[in-house]
């Protein structure tokens, strides 16, 4: 009586791992998730005939709301759920195994290929470098995704948007027309016809296609059907110049061209700039040691604020320069000290 969590890798049958196959041979019923993520047809043909009898299409409101029977029927005999790509990148999963583990019925995991690797890994970029990944739909407003690569962008970090596969999937020219619309609303300079961004098509799949180029020119390509994703580019290290250039004949000046909009990151450092300079300039009315250590802990803000901006941190950065200029009006006020704000 084990529950398996199985991945089924970029959802090809090429994908299925030999682990994968043998470990669910012998499970009594075999879940196959239907909407986390794409399965194509070889792989659910060679499912059916494998597990014939035994295997059941399963939509979301099957593991979700049905979880106490798939936890019945797991405590009483061996079952399998298949989940495209690693099974745990999809909360879901993960609250399934919790629940699992409280109720002590055994359970086991072999993990998949995931698009949060393979989609990353082809291009050539780093992957540390990328911030928090998101999601578009397509049905729903599509602003908070802008928000996000937003977000990503202000750090210089890069973004992976995985697009819908539900209903035949979302497009790439259908979600970066949405994603223009959101800008035409926000209009903070995110995403415009001349942003440098990449399109994912099928990855790991016989038809696969990468293109990197800009938004206008990557809504005219033509692609394979889904399911795709785009990465939004953040700031760019020389290698990772270097591969997208080499590995996808993109010429280098429109790369090295590509500045991420870091509107909140630049308006940050001009704070703390001013800051600074006012500490370096001001006159000091009054001179004691209380107002020596005073501007002592007001540079010291100053130097947080450098660091935690250095390192992406920008609220952080912010609050540290907010206390160092609250300090100075302070010492003004009081009449301490002179200067003028740039």
């Amino acid at each position: 009586m084990v529950l398996y969590l199985v991945g089924l890798g970029l959802g090809s049958l090429d994908y299925m791992s030999f682990k994968a196959a043998e470990e669910i041979k012998n499970c009594y019923t075999v879940y196959l998730d239907t909407y986390t993520g794409f399965i194509s047809k070889d792989l659910m043909n060679w499912l059916m005939k494998e597990f014939y009898g035994r295997l059941r299409l399963a939509a979301r409101r099957d593991l979700e709301d049905n979880l106490e029977i798939i936890l019945k029927e797991a405590s009483e005999t061996s079952i399998a759920i298949l989940v495209p790509g690693d099974p745990l990148i999809a909360t879901t999963h993960i609250s399934l195994l919790v629940e699992a583990a409280k109720r002590k019925i055994p359970y086991k995991i072999i993990h998949g290929i995931s698009i949060y690797s393979a989609g990353v890994s082809i291009t050539g970029l780093q992957a540390y470098k990328f911030g928090r990944t998101t999601t578009l739909a397509r049905v729903g407003d599509p602003r908070e995704t802008y928000r996000i690569i937003k977000e990503n962008l202000e750090r210089g970090l890069h973004t992976l948007v995985l697009l819908d596969t539900a209903d035949g999937g979302l497009t790439i020219p259908e979600a970066l027309r949405k994603l223009l619309e959101a800008e035409d609303l926000l209009r903070q300079g995110i995403v415009g016809e001349d942003t440098l961004a990449i399109g994912l098509a099928r990855i790991g799949l016989k038809e696969e296609l990468v293109k990197v180029t800009t938004v206008r020119e990557l809504i005219l390509e033509s692609y394979p059907p889904p399911p795709h994703a785009l990465i939004f580019l953040g700031e760019l290290h020389f290698m990772e110049v270097e591969a997208l250039t080499k590995l996808y004949n993109i010429d280098e000046e429109i790369v090295k061209r590509h500045k991420p909009l870091g509107y909140e990151k630049e308006r940050v450092w001009r704070y703390i700039t001013k800051t600074r300079c006012v500490v370096n300039s001001l006159k000091v009315k009054e001179p004691s040691r209380e107002l020596q250590k005073i501007l002592e802990i007001t540079s010291s803000y100053i130097e947080d604020a450098e660091r935690f901006w250095s390192s992406g941190e920008l609220f952080n950065a912010l609050a540290s320069i907010a206390y160092a200029e609250g300090l100075l009006d302070s010492l003004r006020m009081i009449g301490k000290v002179d200067f003028q704000w740039l």
